[in-house]
C-alpha cells in the first residue's frame, strides 16, 4: 500500500498528550502544507491562528467555557461546565483555530475543513497526535468570545471553521471498527 493510502487508514484523532513540546520545525511543517489544501476555486482565503503553551491554552479554554454558558449557546454548556472540562484535553501544547473569509469563497466551511484535514494529516505523517475540536466554531460569534480571538490576530472578517489541538501522543491509538460499503457506484 503506498504512503499516502497507508496515512489515510492510520490516522486517528488524539485525545491524549505527553504535553512535551512541539517543535517548531514541525508546526512549521504543518502549517506549510496547509498551502496545498484545496479549497474552492482555488481562494486560499483561510487563516490560522496557533496558540501555543498550555497557559495560553488554559486562557483560551476558560473563555471557551464562558462563551459557552451564555444564552444561545446551550450545545456544549454540560461539557465545558464539568470541572474537568479541557479544550485540547489537558496537555496538547499547541492549538489551531482555522478561519476563512466569506467574502472571498463561497464555500468557507468546507474550506476550511480541508485546511484542518491537511492540519490532521500532516500532524499523523510527523509522527504527532491531532484532533479536531468543534466547540470553538459554535461560539465563534459570540461578541465577547470574538474580540478575544481578535485580539489573538484571529482576522475580524473570516468565519472560524474549525480547530485542532496538537501535540505528541500519550499513547498509540488503536483502530475503531469502521463501516465499509457507504456508497452506491451508477454506471
Amino acid at each position: 500500500m503506498n504512503e499516502v493510502l497507508k496515512a489515510l487508514r492510520e490516522r486517528r484523532s488524539i485525545r491524549s498528550f505527553t504535553g512535551l513540546p512541539v517543535s517548531d520545525e514541525d508546526l512549521k511543517t504543518v502549517l506549510d502544507i496547509t498551502a496545498f489544501a484545496p479549497t474552492s476555486r482555488n481562494s486560499q482565503a483561510f487563516h490560522i491562528t496557533v496558540i501555543k503553551g498550555l497557559d495560553n491554552i488554559a486562557k483560551l479554554n476558560k473563555e471557551v467555557v464562558r462563551a459557552n454558558q451564555k444564552p444561545g449557546y446551550e450545545r456544549y454548556q454540560k461539557s465545558t461546565a464539568s470541572p474537568g472540562y479541557s479544550i485540547n484535553f489537558h496537555s496538547a501544547p499547541v492549538f489551531l483555530t482555522v478561519g476563512v473569509d466569506p467574502t472571498k469563497t463561497n464555500n468557507p466551511r468546507e474550506d476550511g475543513a480541508l485546511v484542518l484535514a491537511y492540519i490532521l494529516l500532516a500532524a499523523h505523517s510527523l509522527g504527532l497526535g491531532a484532533c479536531w475540536i468543534n466547540q470553538l466554531g459554535l461560539v465563534g460569534d459570540e461578541p465577547e468570545f470574538r474580540a478575544y480571538l481578535t485580539a489573538l490576530g484571529f482576522p475580524t472578517a473570516h468565519t472560524l471553521t474549525g480547530s485542532a489541538c496538537l501535540g505528541h501522543p500519550a499513547q498509540k491509538a488503536g483502530l475503531p471498527d469502521r463501516t465499509y460499503g457507504r456508497f452506491n457506484i451508477v454506471g
